[in-house]
């Protein structure tokens, strides 16, 4: 049982809050997957890189960002047949807090600071970042969501970098995964709605996929 201080009840309020002002006007937008996407992920990465790896690198986890974001979410799933085209990435690093110039970094390169995100175990432990490019807008507001995961969420990005891999891999429950969001699609239009009413189909995907990295 999680048993939240004061502070950071109020953290995890003001990102809530943060997330509700960009996303209350989001409207949900489901599309087919497409190799464009993997092309899309590669050009944010060389992008960030260029502004990040030189100066941070000593910090990445060596296993899970050696060079980088990591490609997680819907979008990274090979041939899934509904996602909502806003990119999820993640940069694990090693540190106990984050690095205050290591922030304003990734706010150099165009990551509005949320807050702490609702997957934090303490509040301390898991950030949250948003982009979206002004040139995009147009395009239904396709941009990244970048996560920054410090030790005690490290597990978290394993079983989410392991949770793409096997829908990828397992077509039955990837065709049920979409199922589901194109029937949630048909009564919601908000993306917040959207997100909430998966979450009962995610944690029992999420332990097939535990299940199925064991026999790798």
């Amino acid at each position: 049982m999680i048993i939240w201080t004061l502070y950071e009840r109020r953290s995890l309020f003001q990102t809530f809050i943060n997330l509700h002002k960009i996303q209350k006007d989001d409207k949900l937008i489901l599309k087919p997957w497409t190799p464009k996407w993997k092309e899309e992920f590669e050009k944010e990465k060389s992008r960030l890189n260029e502004i990040i790896l030189s100066k941070w690198k000593h910090i990445f986890h060596k296993e899970l960002s050696p060079d980088g974001i990591v490609h997680i979410g819907s979008t990274s799933i090979e041939k899934i047949a509904l996602a909502k085209p806003m990119h999820d990435v993640a940069i694990a690093i090693t540190t106990k807090y984050l690095p205050e110039n290591f922030r304003e970094d990734l706010e150099k390169a165009g990551y509005k600071y949320v807050g702490a995100a609702p997957h934090s175990i303490s509040c301390q432990d898991h950030w949250f970042f948003n982009i979206i490019p002004k040139n995009q807008i147009d395009s239904n507001g396709y941009g990244f969501d970048l996560h920054v995961v410090l030790p005690p969420s490290h597990q978290w990005l394993r079983d989410t970098i392991h949770f793409s891999q096997y829908l990828t891999e397992n077509q039955i429950d990837r065709d049920r995964y979409a199922s589901l969001k194109s029937e949630i699609a048909k009564t919601e239009t908000s993306t917040l709605s959207y997100a909430r009413k998966k979450q009962k189909l995610i944690h029992i995907l999420f332990e097939n996929s535990r299940q199925w990295t064991k026999t790798k």
